[in-house]
């Protein structure tokens, strides 16, 4: 059985809206380091991503455009070849069709596609992102594996949090942390079996 693994920033306070500029973008060591870290997560072995409409928005409207900037950093040209050619399974009951190379789109029952993508032969699959998307898989309890970045800001007030009211509480295993020069702590969680 494959692993869903969920991997995303998150501030102190439980925010994980990317749009609020938690993590500069620009802070290419800290990415560079993140990536390094993730070798020896369940990240590593990733054959699928899982996005939701918002993260789907975001990555086709940025990704391509650095595939084909000449200008480009070589890794970020890098991760946008993988994200281009790593296949995409986009959740969403609203969007009219996904257009990016090798995405799929589909609009049934969460739970029941995800346990079924689960099921397929392959590598993990990898959830990079989002707000109401992780939440919804979350409260379903179909994460087997977290790796939350936590970046040392509190908001203090906002909706886009991570975590909400679930039915009963999710009993997690650490398995590792990493501190980063910025102040940025991943944390790996395996949910317990």
């Amino acid at each position: 059985m494959r692993d869903l693994v969920l991997q995303l920033h998150t501030t102190l306070d439980g925010l994980a809206d990317s749009k609020q500029g938690f993590v500069p973008i620009g802070d290419r060591p800290y990415w560079k380091a993140l990536y390094r870290a993730f070798e020896s997560t369940g990240a590593a072995r990733v054959d699928t991503l899982l996005l939701g409409k918002g993260t789907y928005q975001q990555f086709v409207q940025f990704w391509p455009k650095v595939a084909a900037d000449p200008k480009a950093p070589k890794d970020w040209k890098e991760q946008a070849r993988y994200l281009d050619e790593t296949p995409k399974v986009v959740f969403s009951k609203t969007l009219p069709r996904v257009d990016w190379h090798h995405s799929t789109l589909v609009r049934g029952d969460l739970a029941r596609e995800v346990r079924r993508l689960k099921r397929q032969p392959g590598k993990n699959i990898l959830v990079p992102g989002g707000v109401a998307f992780p939440r919804a898989l979350i409260e379903r309890d179909l994460v087997d594996e977290y790796l939350l970045s936590v970046v040392p800001v509190i908001v203090g007030e906002g909706r886009n949090r991570l975590f909400g009211p679930l039915p009963r509480p999710r009993r997690l295993r650490h398995v590792r942390t990493w501190t980063f020069p910025n102040g940025v702590v991943l944390h790996q969680y395996r949910r317990k079996r």
